[in-house]
């Protein structure tokens, strides 16, 4: 018998078929055990390879089997190239082999003398790399013929027949399953379907599963057509009807009623399509799905409007639905009748948009309302608001509106709600409140009123840390003009200066009737520092002063009246309200002991401070006048101690007080205006002072810069006036330097730099003061056209001693050179201070250790030194001369 070898398990992709053949075996019958002769030989080999199988001769030799001859076809087949070569092992012809016990079985051949039919197939992952039919003959006591024929092509067909067979087999379970599902789905949502297709021979009609189950009738697929419709009821036929008249590629949606055969009568809600024909052939489809629950539901959900809206017609309002979901515009979906009265709108021109109906808001109220409202349905809670609508005729109406939102399961939030008119109610609130809180005469707030708010605004205070101030107002000499025109004259003259009062004040504060002639006002939110808090009040006090002391029109005549006001201030520390009173009532008296017609603080020292504000500005105002106010320059330097120019400095110098330095008298002058004509001043001193300068080639390259505050910049000829001032004195541009500080940035950004845009174009430079102090916007910064920042003397006076200082510094070095932009250290008054600016890049000075302010001929003394001194000792000799304060 035949061998046969069958690779185990595991194995690397080999396979072994044993195949009959009857071509080689008719070949081997022509060898016998007889030895041929030469001649023979040659013959039998020409013979061979005429053989288009491959044939491969063997010998055992030394227990190998070694080749001695291979046909043409051997020698041509893929894989046994090795034949080629005659000697070689076994092995090397069936390397491709090498991994199956082809060998073993050859060996066999050779020792028991058994015949070999087999196929071996060897393949590698996803690829078929051969497969041969192998049939062995012993024709000696040591030697075989193999026969090999490729059956590589066979075999893939084989194989690839295999997995088409079970691809098919897969395809048809998986649309069993997807059958089995589709039906089941079908019955899950009580829907069939249904197709009829027609011939010119015949008309067959197939239904689902899921039809024939809610058709009531037992399943079958092929249904008579008549027996289709026999349970529509006879006065829905024409609805289905209707449905045969469907053109062809067109779809018709339509609803019946269907009696099953046990007797129940079904809603059937059916698609009708036609699809286009086909040879001959035409196809009409429909799905039909099972309503009834859902008209039961909708019957009874009209039912409930309808009792819904009985009711609604009869309440003193109207009630609605809307849903809100995440990003998406609020939905109305119902409101009452009732809306069209009582907020002038259609129910239909809401529910299709609710716009109209936030459109009739009052739009001050409007805000309000659509927060509360947003409110209710991040935290589903009941909502409450009231608000004001204005109606078609112009007139506002108040409405409260109560709402109760509750979360749907598609996330979405539907709120009902109950809205009335509570306008009546509300002119009686507003009645009541008027009447007890308010002065009936002037419209004020009362007595009673001004105590809350001042009680209020006492605690506020404390909290925020401001202050608050109390004013209280006598009429002077009212009882007067009560004796002599009369009373009703009085309550006019009280009446128009409750007007002259608010106006002098802000809306947040609050001017109250005291009672009789008295009045009381209350200012909020003044200054934490009680000396800035009094100068702030005092400024309203002359402002009310300056109010009443106008003429009254009074029955056609003029009457003058003046007041007496008492201030404290409230906030530094806590006081009753009682106390507040009495101490503005004891001003008020100090006030009328002054000579009526003045205001007077209860504070004995902080009156002494206002004095001595008040006799500051008009001593600074002689003081310009007399011409007490100068000018000192104080030097920059560059890192190799050259001069580079000067800074000008404003000083006072008064009669009685000295020198006073600029932080003494530049505040007051901002507040009372007084700084404009001293920039000008400063502004017409620096000029001349160059035009003097450009005359000297040793001073020619100085440069001077002027301090320009933010009032002063902002004035309207500004631009005009500093071009002026340089023309006048024939100074170039390029030797001016304007030094603005960071609370221009606070203001109009925008035509802050068009003005120095306008002065740059002209060669004016620009510095940035005291940078790091105040209010810097970096987005607005790098708009300005600046040519240098100076640092605040308040980060180098701790630069050597404070790392929060020192870091400040050099991010200030960083940003000016990430900028383009010079710097200019204020404040030096240390060699150590120099050396770490200099180290960290700093490259301009000013301060002390260079030179104190003084008069112009201190710079020029400044160039008269020997320059190669060190930097330390080399401005002493010029700063012993200079021993007046700053």
């Amino acid at each position: 018998m035949p061998q046969r070898a069958n690779l185990p398990s595991g194995s690397t992709g080999f396979e072994e078929t044993v195949i009959p053949t009857k071509l080689p075996t008719d070949v081997l019958a022509l060898f016998s055990e007889a030895p041929v002769e030469p001649v023979a030989r040659e013959r039998l080999q020409a013979l061979m390879d005429a053989v288009p199988v491959a044939l491969v001769e063997f010998r055992l030799q030394h227990g190998r089997l070694m080749l001695l001859a291979a046909n043409a076809a051997a020698r041509r087949m893929p894989g046994l190239g090795a034949v080629r070569n005659a000697g070689v092992d076994a092995a090397e012809v069936f390397d491709s082999l090498a991994h199956t016990p082809l060998l073993d079985q050859l060996m066999g051949v050779v020792r028991v003398g058994a015949p070999l039919e087999c196929r071996q197939v060897a393949r590698e992952p996803g690829r078929l790399l051969l497969a041969w039919d192998l049939s062995a003959r012993r024709i000696t006591k040591d030697s075989i013929v193999v026969a090999v024929r490729d059956v590589t092509e066979a075999e893939t067909l084989r194989a690839s027949l295999a997995a088409a067979e079970r691809a098919l087999e897969d395809a048809r379970r998986e649309l069993r399953e997807q059958t089995e599902v589709f039906h089941t789905m079908e019955s899950m949502a009580r829907t069939g379907h249904w197709r009829r297709i027609e011939d010119p021979g015949e008309t067959v009609l197939l239904w689902s599963p899921g039809l024939c189950e809610i058709a009531g009738v037992e399943r079958q697929e092929w249904v008579d057509p008549a027996h289709a419709v026999s349970g529509i009821l006879p006065e829905d036929r024409h609805v289905f009807e209707a449905a045969s008249g469907v053109e062809a590629g067109a779809e018709i949606d339509l609803e019946y009623r269907w009696r099953r055969p046990d007797g129940q009568i079904r809603w059937m809600r059916s698609r009708v399509s036609r699809a286009l024909a086909r040879e001959g052939v035409r196809s009409v489809m429909g799905v039909v799905q099972d309503v009834t629950e859902e008209r039961r539901s909708a019957d009874q959900l009209r039912e409930q409007l309808l009792f819904i809206r009985r009711i609604a017609s009869r309440i003193p309002g109207f009630i609605y639905e809307y849903r809100s979901r995440p990003g998406q515009p609020i939905s109305v979906q119902y409101i009452s009748d009732a809306v069209r009265d009582f907020m002038g709108v259609e129910p239909h021109e809401v529910t299709a948009d609710h716009g109209v109906l936030i459109s009739r808001v009052v739009a001050d109220d409007l805000v309000r309302l659509r927060r509360s409202a947003l409110a209710s349905v991040r935290s589903l809670v009941p909502w409450q608001c009231e608000y004001r609508v204005r109606m078609p005729d112009g007139s506002v109406r108040w409405h409260m509106t109560n709402a109760v939102p509750h979360r749907e399961i598609d996330g979405s939030v539907v709120s009902h709600g109950f809205t009335m008119d509570i306008t009546d109610r509300k002119r009686a609130e507003q009645e009541i409140e008027r009447l007890a809180f308010y002065d009936a005469l002037t419209g004020l707030p009362n007595r009673r009123l001004l105590l809350d708010r001042l009680q209020r605004a006492t605690v506020a205070c404390q909290r925020t840390r401001q202050q608050g101030a109390l004013f209280f107002i006598d009429l002077d000499n009212f009882k007067d003009l009560n004796d002599t025109l009369g009373h009703d004259m009085g309550d006019q003259l009280l009446a128009q200066v409750a007007v002259r009062l608010v106006g002098c004040v802000r809306a947040i504060d609050t001017v109250a009737r005291f009672g009789g002639d008295e009045f009381v006002v209350m200012l909020d939110c003044l200054d934490p520092d009680s000396g800035r808090a009094a100068n702030q009040a005092e400024m309203v006090a002359e402002k009310l002063l300056a109010s009443l002391n106008q003429p009254f029109e009074l029955d056609g005549g003029q009457h003058y009246s003046t007041p007496s006001i008492g201030i404290t201030l409230f906030g530094a520390e806590r006081l009753s309200v009682d106390e507040l009173l009495k101490r503005a009532d004891l001003a008020m008296y100090q006030a009328k002991a002054a000579g009526r017609n003045t205001q007077r603080f209860f504070d004995p020292d902080m009156q002494a401070a206002v004095n001595a504000r008040s006799n500051l500005e008009a001593d600074l105002r002689q003081g310009l006048a007399r011409g007490e106010l100068i000018v000192h320059y104080q030097p920059v330097v560059n890192h190799h101690a050259l001069l580079l120019g000067a800074e000008a400095l404003l000083r006072w110098a008064h009669p009685q007080r000295g020198i006073i330095r600029p932080d003494d008298f530049i505040p007051l002058a901002e507040q009372t205006g007084l700084i404009l004509p001293l920039g000008r001043f400063v502004l017409r001193s620096a000029c001349m002072q160059l035009m003097q300068w450009s005359q000297d080639a040793a001073t020619a390259h100085l440069t001077v810069a002027v301090n320009v505050s933010a009032r002063q910049f902002r004035q309207p000829g500004f631009v005009a006036e500093v071009l002026e001032t340089l023309k006048e004195h024939g100074v170039p541009p390029e030797k001016l330097k304007l030094e603005l500080t960071e609370s221009l940035l606070l203001g109009d950004v925008e035509d802050t730099i068009a003005r120095m845009v306008q002065l740059k174009s002209e060669g004016v430079g620009f510095a940035l003061d005291d940078f790091g102090t105040g209010y810097s916007s970096l987005s607005y910064l790098k708009r300005l056209p600046l040519d240098q920042v100076k640092i605040d003397q308040g980060f180098v006076r701790d630069v050597l001693t404070d790392p929060n200082d020192a870091a400040i510094v050099r991010t200030i070095l960083a940003l000016a050179r990430s900028m383009d932009l010079d710097v200019i250290a204020e404040g030096v008054e240390t060699t150590g201070q120099l050396a770490f600016l200099r180290l960290h890049g700093c490259e301009g000075f000013q301060g002390h250790l260079f030179g104190r302010p003084g008069p112009a001929q201190d710079i020029e003394a400044y160039l008269r030194l020997p320059h190669q001194e060190p930097v330390h000792t080399m401005f002493a000799g010029a700063n012993e001369a200079k021993t007046a304060p700053m």
